[in-house]
């Protein structure tokens, strides 16, 4: 147990999960001179030990490796810059990072117990981070919780002669529903291909026909494959962020949600690794206020909230209209978040490939 100053304040915290944001947590803390006791209970049962997960994301991510003492170079596996989105090629700033070396190295130096926390081990901290992702294991259930079911293959990639290899692709056609297709180049060949969406669950029926229309111009083995889940809920309906357990002797013990424990993950693209670290950050910054931190989030991710309300809105049964105009707004306003450079009037026309389910096309 280590006990440490943080502003002149002495906390001891574990945190539990040393994914993506807890391990990032943990190495923000390290520096502020708090040390903390991170619990990890195990690899994932995939071929590269974690989640199923694209690894992709913009590269505005390294900045927040810099806060870590991380270079993005270190981690960067294939340029995104140039993506097609059902069609129409744009330009963006996403790329793939090699996430596993990523949380490798941002464990490097913690103090990482190897098994999930026990009631006993809870007991010597004043502050626990949950840090548990999609299990949300620690805080109490979300106020209005989303998932969103995914499949991804690993998949190597040889061109056939006189054929281009495929680039990096978004394609909501293929997905009868709330959803789309993902193509995500890892260098050397190698492909994350995956599937996820709403109000649909035949993922390794559309990928196999997905999987058939690519091997016109290109031979394709797959390494592994993975299911997946993604909390959608957006923070404002994943509160809360925070409880309060009492302790055996009495006091009060604070537990305090991360990254996707607390929904930080777009609710249209599923796109979650830089929101992870953002809120690890506010966390540390914010020097384990509550109040302040909630705010932070709240107001920072807004955005998430007006996303999930667009999505129940295309949920709701009997739902006949399609997306309405501000529905549309939001997918464009998510696109240009994230850098991709889309000519709003074709945008707008294109976006019925998300929603064609609703309007009765291909249903």
């Amino acid at each position: 147990m280590h006990q440490s100053g943080f502003g002149g304040i002495y906390l001891n915290v574990a945190i539990v999960g040393a994914g993506i944001s807890g391990s990032y947590l943990g190495r923000l803390l390290e520096e502020k001179g708090i040390h903390p006791t991170l619990y990890e209970q195990g690899d994932d049962d995939t071929t590269c030990r974690f989640r199923s997960c694209g690894w992709g994301g913009p590269s505005r991510i390294g900045r927040y490796l810099k806060c870590a003492g991380l270079d993005l170079d270190r981690y960067f596996l294939e340029s995104m810059e140039s993506m097609n989105f059902d069609g129409l090629v744009a330009n963006t700033p996403l790329c793939t990072i090699d996430k596993p070396r990523l949380i490798h190295d941002l464990r490097s130096g913690l103090t990482i117990v190897p098994h999930r926390i026990t009631n006993e081990e809870m007991e010597q901290y004043e502050v626990v981070v949950d840090a548990t992702g999609i299990t949300r294991s620690l805080l109490p259930p979300c106020t209005s919780d989303l998932v969103l079911p995914t499949l991804q293959y690993r998949v190597v990639i040889d061109q056939v002669d006189g054929k281009e290899s495929p680039g990096a692709g978004v394609y909501g056609n293929h997905i009868p529903g709330l959803g789309y297709i993902w193509v995500f180049p890892l260098g050397r060949n190698q492909y994350h291909i995956g599937a996820g969406g709403l109000a649909f669950d035949r993922y390794r029926e559309i990928l196999e026909q997905f999987f058939d229309e690519m091997s016109t111009n290109c031979t394709l083995n797959r390494i592994c494959s993975c299911p997946g889940l993604i909390r959608v809920a957006s923070p404002f309906y994943a509160q809360p962020f925070t409880s309060v357990r009492r302790r055996a002797d009495g006091s009060s013990q604070r537990i305090v949600g991360v990254g996707e424990s607390i929904g930080t993950v777009s609710p249209f693209t599923g796109e979650g690794i830089i929101y992870s670290l953002e809120s690890a950050k506010a966390l540390a910054d914010t020097r384990f206020d509550e109040d302040r931190y909630t705010s932070q989030i709240l107001t920072r991710y807004g955005w998430m909230k007006k996303e999930r309300e667009t999505l129940d809105y295309l949920l709701a049964t009997g739902q006949k209209n399609g997306p309405r105009l501000r529905d549309r707004w939001r997918f464009y306003q998510n696109a240009r978040r994230s850098g991709v450079k889309l000519p709003i009037q074709e945008a707008f026309r294109r976006m019925g490939s998300l929603t064609r389910w609703i309007e009765g096309e291909g249903a």
